[in-house]
């Protein structure tokens, strides 16, 4: 029996969890806590703990980590501290909604583990969901369904996986942001709602609008040449013309309006919670208030924000630079040269994706696709990027700058791959093909196999491929070791 390439995917992307979900837990039992100063969230005395709940604990623990401890905090008690601001609400809402019929089905568990549970199943899901996605993504940019099916089979193995498992926020921010770039490129109208969705999951989600906004000028702009075949300065003014009419700048601020809408409601809310005093505070528990005074944590209600007084309020990046020493710089510290050694390799494959993207179509990135290259489809057919990677190679470059010069260095890899599906492509395109047959996604073995895929099976490996591999499969399995333990990770 022959696999398809989207059930080999859909296989290997259930294994690739289960497996970091089980060494996540074998190397939470064997090596010891590191004892990180990170922030724990308040517990309560008074919840009852079961059998149960001691095996979730157990089973999961390793993956309520780091920031992880933010998300379960907020999914509990929602924002009360200022620090918690820097998280976006999406996925712990999610979180809270789906661990109420998880607690009543498994009435044995407490809410803390019913919410560790739901975030696991939420991972879980959304992981799968992407990577079905991506492959039609890829599909769809890259026209070359080998080509696709191996930069998926290696996203389920990408740097970052043990994040991707771990109750953090990017297995739902990669297939939010997949699916706005899929559903961008169909110029689907209600493609704001994925884009809205994305930005209150992570602020990066942001970025996301510029890409139904590029399909939507690129699509009327080739339209336009359809009826003006002879471009020229003139013709350009008449397009500039059509694109600032009143449909067309309908269409765009519509799309910037909907996806925006739900991120200025955020602000306000959280405008009203920390910076209007109000002493009938959401939270009565006393062991929160008292974990906060302990910690010297601003509440909720006190008015004790200073940012609030800016003149645009908006907490997020007053928070990052207060907490996390986050801005212009300021990681460029002799001590962290550690991190920026473990952020080497994926700044290097996206530099490198993005000269070589630029060296082999100049033209066409300098006039941002709108103008097309005049060459004769053979020349065009041997290139290594399919042109139609620019706005994401546009994008990868931001979001490469945007690493280098303002966030934490080491936070690159899991921000990259999950928000970029160049590093992806990248490797993909450059990893060697073992078949002959430029039909064949996959050697006649494995295709036999639900999840055998390429790198178990190859006959030849060049050197790229074997440093393509120790890259990805390397850093699923110290990631899992270090992050599992409150070791310093990505």
């Amino acid at each position: 029996m022959m696999y398809s390439p989207q059930r080999k995917i859909l296989w290997f992307a259930i294994i690739s969890r289960i497996v970091v979900l089980i060494f996540q837990f074998i190397f939470n039992i064997l090596c010891p806590d590191h004892d990180a100063d990170a922030f724990k969230g308040p517990i309560s005395n008074s919840e009852q703990v079961s059998l149960c709940d001691n095996i979730i604990t157990l089973l999961f623990s390793g993956l309520s980590r780091w920031d992880g401890e933010y998300f379960i905090h907020i999914a509990k008690y929602g924002y009360v501290y200022e620090n918690t601001l820097a998280f976006y609400p999406l996925y712990p809402i999610l979180v809270r909604i789906i661990a109420i019929p998880i607690q009543k089905i498994f009435f044995v568990l407490n809410f803390n583990s019913s919410l560790i549970l739901a975030a696991v199943l939420i991972n879980f899901v959304c992981f799968i969901k992407s990577a079905i996605i991506f492959y039609d993504l890829s599909k769809i940019v890259l026209r070359d369904k080998n080509i696709s099916y191996k930069a998926t089979i290696l996203y389920c193995i990408n740097p970052a996986s043990i994040f991707f498992s771990a109750i953090y926020t990017e297995s739902l921010f990669v297939y939010l942001s997949y699916y706005s770039m899929l559903r961008s490129i169909k110029l689907d109208p209600y493609v704001s709602f994925p884009i809205a969705l994305s930005i209150l999951t992570r602020s990066n989600g942001m970025v996301n609008i510029g890409f139904p906004i590029y399909f939507r000028l690129k699509s009327l702009f080739h339209s336009f040449l359809t009826k003006h075949p002879n471009f020229s300065l003139k013709t350009l003014s008449k397009f500039m013309y059509e694109i600032t009419t009143l449909k067309s700048i309908c269409v765009i601020c519509n799309i910037i309006i909907i996806s925006m809408v739900p991120f200025i409601l955020l602000q306000i809310h959280n405008y009203i919670m920390f910076c209007i005093p109000n002493s009938n505070y959401m939270f009565t528990s006393e062991h929160i208030i008292n974990y906060g005074i302990k910690n010297n944590l601003v509440i909720a209600g006190t008015n004790n924000s200073e940012w609030c007084n800016l003149k645009i309020p908006v907490a997020y990046a007053y928070i990052q630079k207060k907490y996390w020493n986050v801005g212009f710089l300021n990681y460029y510290e002799v001590k962290q040269i550690p991190n920026f050694v473990l952020a080497i390799p994926i700044l290097y494959i996206m530099i490198t994706c993005i000269k070589e993207y630029f060296l082999e179509h100049k033209r066409y990135f300098c006039t941002l696709g709108f103008i097309q290259n005049f060459k004769s489809k053979k020349e065009i057919k041997t290139k290594k990027y399919p042109m139609e990677m620019l706005v994401f190679v546009v994008h990868g470059l931001f979001l490469t700058v945007f690493c280098i010069l303002f966030i934490h260095i080491q936070v690159s890899t899991r921000l990259i791959c999950s928000a970029s599906p160049l590093i992806y492509w990248y490797c993909a395109l450059t990893y060697t093909s073992d078949s002959n047959n430029d039909t064949a996604y996959e050697s006649e073995e494995n295709a036999c196999s639900k999840w055998k895929v390429f790198f178990f099976k190859q006959r030849k490996y060049s050197l790229q491929d074997k440093l393509i591999l120790l890259y990805f499969l390397g850093y699923t399995g110290i990631g899992c070791i270090m992050f599992s333990n409150f070791l310093p990770w990505t």
